[in-house]
């Protein structure tokens, strides 16, 4: 059986602003946009696999690990089973729209998957009604033996979150991986 992915990654902040406040308004009208597809394959600026979750939540004070060199899913009626060598881009929501309820993304106790946060320890806050977009579509970041789980945690209440993860999971031909950001 043959697979292919193709896939798209899309990072886009636009605004308008306008100063009534002048003599002659002034308006600024703008975006700041970048847009990435990804081939199917190993490469540099290639994945072959993806593994997404939606709808999950999480009380207040837990947390999940995901192991993302052994991710599994239900998935055209059957159980696939992922088994990430790089990260391509993780994109994570926390669908909370109010509340003081939060994510705290990294800082696994075990194995801890910190290649795009810098240290092993670090962490980032996904606020009510955030997301938090990482890309690294050329060489991606290493998924390696104990460095492998990434922790999700609720902070204050309850927190429902939407998850996908893209990489690869066959080793690239010439295109190298890198822990670095």
């Amino acid at each position: 059986m043959t697979t292919s992915l193709r896939s798209t990654i899309i990072g886009q902040l636009g605004w308008t602003w306008r100063d009534h406040v002048s003599t002659a308004p002034i308006t600024d009208n703008n975006r700041l946009q970048s847009i990435q597809s990804l081939a199917n394959g190993t490469g540099a600026n290639q994945a072959d696999a993806v593994w997404h979750a939606e709808d999950q939540s999480l009380a207040g004070g837990a947390s999940t690990t995901l192991e993302l060199d052994a991710l599994e899913k239900e998935l055209f009626g059957q159980t696939i089973f992922v088994s990430l060598l790089t990260v391509r881009a993780l994109l994570l929501v926390n669908t909370n729209s109010s509340g003081d309820g939060y994510l705290l993304v990294g800082g696994a106790a075990g194995d801890p998957w910190y290649a795009p946060f810098g240290s092993a320890g670090d962490t980032v806050k996904v606020m009510p009604g955030g997301l938090l977009l990482l890309a690294n579509p050329g060489a991606g970041w290493d998924v390696q033996v104990g460095a492998s789980d990434l922790k999700i945690a609720a902070v204050d209440e309850a927190v429902g979150y939407d998850v996908a993860i893209l990489g690869t999971t066959t080793p690239g031909g010439s295109s190298s991986s890198s822990s670095g950001a």
